[in-house]
């Protein structure tokens, strides 16, 4: 049997009520406490964003209570002092959001060349989305053809933050949890928010994990299609494939940039 309920009560007394808790998910008192008691339990979608409102893997939340609670004191989580200093530097940053980043809520495209598969762009899914005051995303990618079964999934979590003009993605891979990657973007105001550029920082996919920058371009998928459709066109793509935007491959060129620095453009 899944200890999911005494999980949830340990994780909820590192906060300071479960009315506070209640709130930062969204959620009703007596609804959260249904599922302290275990007479409820949550729907996947909802569990999910839980575990990443506490920082924990949905695996993980199901395990004994006693072994739950020794990966919750590994991570700190349970340190009061740690949260409240983590809390001040995140708060420091994000008081400086500038409210047009939520100008971003809704899913795109993002297109860069691969840099665990060189040759191949990659296709990937990111879906922005408000929660309170921030505006958190997720970032899926699949290391292999679209539409292949045969293939690695990636989810990355992050957060995005707006200031001076340009905007700050942060996140980290859930699976291995040993990934951190940050893109900083332009927004094209022209385009009213539906395309955006600029530069990604991160490590390959493959096991060498080599330190790699590229360029990489955002563009807001078609508000008819669904999420399993674009699901389907996630993945690895010749620079030649004809479902590639047009224009993708100068506005993604690697080869332009320096000599003394990985500039953002060409120019």
């Amino acid at each position: 049997m899944s200890d999911l309920p005494a999980n949830l009560r340990l994780l909820c007394t590192y906060r300071p009520s479960i009315s506070v808790v209640a709130r930062d998910l969204g959620l009703n008192r007596s609804q959260l406490n249904r599922y302290l008691a275990g007479t409820s339990t949550p729907r996947a979608p909802l569990l999910r964003r839980i575990c990443d409102h506490f920082g924990v893997e949905e695996f993980e939340i199901h395990m004994p209570a006693i072994d739950f609670a020794a990966i919750v004191k590994l991570r700190g989580l349970g340190s009061d002092q740690l949260s409240r200093t983590l809390r001040v530097h995140f708060d420091r940053i994000m008081a400086r959001n500038d409210p047009r980043i939520f100008s971003l809520t809704g899913t795109f495209f993002e297109y860069y060349w691969s840099m665990s598969t060189p040759g191949k762009i990659i296709r990937a899914l990111v879906g922005f989305a408000p929660e309170g005051e921030h505006l958190f995303y997720q970032r899926l990618e699949r290391i292999g053809d679209a539409g292949s079964t045969r293939a690695g999934h990636f989810r990355y979590q992050g957060v995005a933050l707006m200031t001076g003009d340009r905007i700050f993605m942060n996140d980290y891979e859930t699976g291995a949890g040993i990934e951190v990657t940050q893109t900083i973007l332009y927004p094209d105001y022209a385009f009213r928010w539906r395309a955006l550029h600029g530069v990604k920082v991160g490590v390959s996919a493959n096991r060498d994990h080599v330190p790699c920058a590229v360029r990489t371009y955002l563009e807001r998928t078609h508000p008819r299609q669904t999420l399993m459709g674009n699901l389907r066109k996630v993945g690895l793509y010749s620079p030649d494939h004809p479902d590639l935007p047009d224009g993708l491959l100068s506005m993604i060129d690697n080869r332009p940039s320096g000599p003394f620095n990985f500039l953002a453009h060409g120019s």
